[in-house]
């Protein structure tokens, strides 16, 4: 394999790249290691029982941060291909046709959103945030119920949500709210400083228990929102959980989950859903000059992370 094997991520490059030169077709990651086993084409430090995720997570990385340098491209969704045979015309012309897609606008959840009680928060609360265990007590008395829709909403429910900031150094990746998320006024055209979704029943797992689907609601949103590889909850070494902000607006009151996404190298946001507008680092060390244009959330998120900034230098 030559270079290519000079790192556990290249060799499951390698590895596609062999088989789709071998097979000459576009496949799934799950069918592509099923071919590479087949073909003896796995070294024996790769291991793993979903090596076909990994796989599909390398591959997207390579395609986001390559771009037309890539190796790899996709026919359809799921499905990988060698760009080396785009001009090949003995193949049919479905494996040599890049997908393009219009992005999605991404719904949020309207079935099975978690909700705390308004008065056991407010308890607990006094003028300061939540930290994790508060969130567990909380849990653990059963302070909480499941709404079957939306609509379902009682003024004593406080609705929990995944809010997930993107962090580059002391940069923090922010947006102008577009077509989808929130439609209250004081949300509409703001930019907003983090990627945030309802939590549901559908988002606790067996292992994340402890935050009740938080951490498996933020990834989501952040694989949606900006086409990262969608990562197991198991292997979540680049975020972490930084405990629960309460916010009210317009008479509603919600329970944000904060939660630092610490990006890789590779990763370079590109705003390609219409919900995304205006991608933007920002400097977290420093108050922006024009807080009235962020929306209400990121305003108190703002001064959270410039705080524990601040406080880790």
């Amino acid at each position: 394999m030559g270079d290519w094997q000079a790192t556990s991520k290249n060799s499951y490059l390698a590895i596609a790249r062999m088989v789709l030169q071998a097979v000459r077709r576009p496949l799934t990651p799950r069918q592509i290691m099923a071919e590479a086993y087949k073909s003896g084409f796995v070294p024996g430090h790769l291991h793993g029982r979903t090596q076909h995720k990994t796989l599909q997570a390398r591959l997207s990385e390579d395609i986001i941060s390559g771009r037309d340098r890539s190796a790899f491209f996709r026919t359809a969704p799921g499905k990988f291909f060698l760009r080396e045979f785009l001009s090949d015309e003995r193949l049919p012309i479905q494996f040599r046709t890049p997908i393009v897609a219009r992005r999605r606008i991404r719904d949020l959840p309207k079935k099975g959103i978690l909700a705390l009680k308004k008065i056991a928060v407010e308890a607990i609360i006094h003028d300061r945030d939540l930290t994790e265990r508060d969130f567990q007590d909380l849990l653990h008395s059963q302070q909480l119920r499941y709404l079957p829709n939306i609509r379902e909403m009682r003024s004593d429910d406080i609705l929990v949500w995944s809010f997930v900031i993107v962090v580059r150094g002391t940069q923090i990746l922010s947006y102008r709210q577009g077509q989808y998320r929130e439609g209250r006024d004081a949300f509409k055209q703001k930019r907003c400083v983090g990627f945030y979704n309802l939590v549901t029943g559908n988002d606790l797992t067996l292992f994340d228990q402890d935050d009740h689907g938080v951490l498996s609601s933020g990834i989501r949103a952040i694989s949606m929102d900006l086409d990262l590889p969608v990562m197991d909850v198991e292997d979540t070494q680049q975020l972490s959980r930084s405990g629960f902000v309460y916010a009210s607006t317009d008479d509603r009151h919600d329970l944000l989950g904060l939660i630092k996404y610490s990006c890789p190298d590779w990763f370079e946001p590109i705003g390609r859903r219409l919900s995304l507008n205006d991608l933007t680092w920002l400097d977290a060390t420093h108050s922006p000059n024009h807080p009235e244009d962020f929306d209400p959330w990121s305003q108190l998120m703002l001064k959270r992370v410039r705080e524990q900034f601040q406080a880790a230098n």
